[in-house]
């Protein structure tokens, strides 16, 4: 057995080099876009990294973007250790610091891999964790790709999303999976906002008895998140960011008629529901093991925008795409299946 995943380990791993060195023009892309950040606004991680190697207190940042430690310690790691590439015909701020572009470089290069390694992860937990037919796993894998595209190209999302789905891939190996569940409020706070819901489903309306364990300990994890942030604030004198200063339920009204909440929120939320709704009224399951509660992980998710703003409600709601699409690409088998059959009658 452990050769058998060891030998799988190897071939998936080719597999994904092979695909980030054929996608290299992606790196390039997303890094010239980054640099271009008057233009292609995102929050820059970049700050706390400049922080880390100078120990300027103007880069210190705020919390939570500052509590997030495994993909700062990540990025700074990656900042320390390979040499940064500049790129050419490409104008700075002056006002900016010299690390700047350095620390720009670690953070999108680190989004560029997480990005297809959610890809060939996403296939490996199809193909061999949930077995499904081989045209499931291609449309799943295609759509995977797309949706990868609705959560932030240039901050921490793609991390946050290649970690619940290594959960997701290893749930059944107990020890492993606690450990990541534990360690999660290290990742991000939207890890455990998406697992823990989602391992409480499926022990109280599954009735899985053999996931209390992990429930157990996405609990633990949150209560160390709070731990943290408690120490944090009372201890170190962190704030939490400007962001959240106007928070409140109105930043997840949604207005209809504004074209930037149809493409950034609704449609997305309308996306993530749809397979549910799917569900509600076919009663197939089409041999998927889930619960239909688990349309509330999306809504769970869009609370985030109390925070965060209406302009990214989409955006939180699709960090659950690797739980339903699953369901999504059995139901586009089972569909256009039965589409060619009556054709062909």
């Amino acid at each position: 057995m452990n050769y058998k995943f060891t030998n799988k380990f190897f071939i998936y791993l080719i597999f994904s080099i092979l695909i980030l060195f054929f996608s290299y023009r992606d790196f390039l892309i997303t890094y010239r876009m980054m640099l271009l950040d008057e233009y292609f606004l995102y929050y820059h991680y970049q700050n706390i990294i400049i922080y880390y190697e100078t120990g300027d207190q103007k880069f210190a940042d705020s919390l939570p973007m500052s509590a997030r430690f495994f993909g700062l310690w990540l990025q700074f790691l990656v900042f320390k250790l390979i040499p940064c590439i500049t790129l050419t015909n490409i104008e700075i701020n002056p006002n900016y610091n010299n690390f700047f572009v350095c620390t720009t470089f670690s953070l999108a290069l680190i989004n560029y891999i997480f990005k297809y390694l959610i890809v060939v992860l996403f296939f490996y937990y199809m193909n061999e964790i949930l077995k499904r037919p081989m045209v499931e796993t291609l449309f799943s894998t295609i759509f995977c790709f797309i949706f990868i595209n609705y959560i932030e190209s240039f901050t921490f999302d793609r991390l946050v999303v290649f970690y619940t789905l290594l959960i997701l891939a290893f749930i059944n190996t107990r020890f492993f999976s606690i450990v990541l569940i534990l360690l999660s409020f290290l990742v991000s706070e939207k890890v455990v906002m998406v697992i823990g819901p989602l391992l409480f489903i499926k022990f109280i309306f599954l009735k899985d008895k053999t996931k209390l364990p992990q429930f157990i300990a996405a609990v633990i994890s949150v209560f160390l998140y709070f731990c943290m942030i408690i120490y944090l604030r009372e201890f170190q004198n962190f704030e939490f960011s400007e962001y959240y200063d106007g928070a409140g339920i109105n930043r997840i009204l949604l207005d209809f008629t504004n074209k930037s909440h149809i493409s950034n929120s609704i449609l997305p939320i309308v996306f993530c529901l749809l397979p549910y709704v799917i569900f509600f009224i076919d009663k197939r399951k089409n041999n998927l093991n889930f619960s239909g509660y688990e349309f509330f992980l999306p809504i769970i998710m869009i609370f985030l925008g109390v925070g965060g703003g209406e302009h990214n409600l989409g955006r939180y709601a699709m960090h659950t795409f690797v739980i339903w699409l699953p369901l999504l690409a059995s139901q586009l088998n089972f569909y256009f299946h039965n589409l060619i059959t009556s054709h062909e009658k």
